[in-house]
């Protein structure tokens, strides 16, 4: 009785993390939606740097919960990234909730990764032009202090 009491302990945990995930997830892409409105829609650079440091914050407690994961599953099973979800699956063949959740959060997972590419895009885009206009007004400096230089007056 004590291992399949201990079995469904670790299957609540395991589910408690995966939604833990989930809810996490949900914010960060949230926050990269955020993200890509503060650059491409307000060019906010303040708004940006509030943004990105919130989400280091939920990184952090991603991580602090992915670490969690030593403590509900056999260590044979977190040692290999590749096989973690067929082998948590593996693990509770007859729970109907947890192939569910862990789809939920590979998608959103996914859905992280693309959100993020197209900010870095969106984001070395924003920092491209803002050199380009930097380098314009360094030229145009220049080319006024030459012009004062040689005796022309500047209106």
């Amino acid at each position: 009785m004590q291992d399949s009491t201990n079995h469904a302990g670790l299957l609540e945990q395991a589910k408690e993390l995966v939604s833990r995930e989930i809810k996490l997830c949900k914010t960060l892409r949230a926050m990269i939606s955020r993200e890509l409105e503060a650059i491409v829609l307000n060019a906010d650079m303040d708004e940006l740097f509030n943004i990105l440091e919130q989400k280091d914050g939920i990184i952090s407690q991603l991580q602090l919960l992915a670490d969690s994961w030593q403590d509900v599953i056999p260590s044979n099973l977190h040692n290999n990234a590749n096989n973690f979800v067929p082998r948590l699956l593996e693990l509770y063949p007859d729970d109907d909730e947890l192939p569910g959740m862990l789809q939920e959060s590979r998608e959103i997972a996914e859905s992280i990764i693309q959100a993020e590419d197209e900010a870095m895009s969106e984001l070395d885009k924003f920092t491209s032009g803002l050199r380009s206009q930097m380098t314009a007004r360094v030229h145009g400096k220049n080319a006024a202090a030459s012009y004062a230089r040689m005796g022309g007056s500047i209106i």
